[in-house]
């Protein structure tokens, strides 16, 4: 988890230096063995399709992907806890890890997606005194999966459309 926890605040960092607000969203571990656009996390067991000329950089036990510009970044990974409700649970404390002053805007969610157990969330919060918004998932496939999503909002809504085919793609292999 102290290699995903530096791996987000990298991500971070770089957004806000480069002037972008964060949304974020998701992480994953992914498995080999993987074409040009189609990823399998065989631990998570998931797959998910990549938009076209989007980006993903696997990275150990985590996956990032990004937008075109890299404006909108997605992190993907298992957590350390083994079910869906104790992944649920632990959010709290990995957010406050990386993102200070951590805020909902909206009350989250429980829900289905393509079969599996679902929670969302979004909020806003600092990271080295720039305010950032952000999304978390939770999926509960064969493990439980956590997707944090983070972009500046307005370059959110320029990748809206990308953005909602790749989380779309996310299934369970059977």
């Amino acid at each position: 988890m102290k290699k995903l926890t530096i791996r987000i605040c990298v991500i971070l960092v770089g957004l806000v230096l480069g002037g972008a607000s964060a949304n974020p969203r998701l992480e994953s571990k992914v498995a080999s063995g993987q074409d040009a656009e189609k990823f399998t996390h065989k631990e998570a067991g998931v797959q998910f399709l990549l938009p076209k000329g989007w980006k993903a950089k696997p990275d150990g036990e985590v996956i990032t992907v990004s937008s075109p510009d890299d404006s909108l970044q997605v992190v993907f990974w298992v957590p350390d806890e083994d079910t869906f409700d104790a992944a649920v649970k632990a959010l709290d404390k990995e957010m406050d890890k990386t993102i200070k002053n951590v805020k909902t805007t909206d009350k989250p969610t429980q829900d289905t997606h393509n079969g599996m157990a679902h929670y969302a969330q979004n909020g806003t919060g600092e990271v080295n005194g720039v305010t950032i918004a952000w999304s978390v998932d939770v999926l509960g496939a064969k493990k439980p999966l956590i997707i944090l999503t983070f972009a500046a909002p307005d370059l959110f809504e320029k990748h809206a459309d990308d953005y909602l085919k790749l989380i779309g793609s996310i299934k369970k292999i059977e």
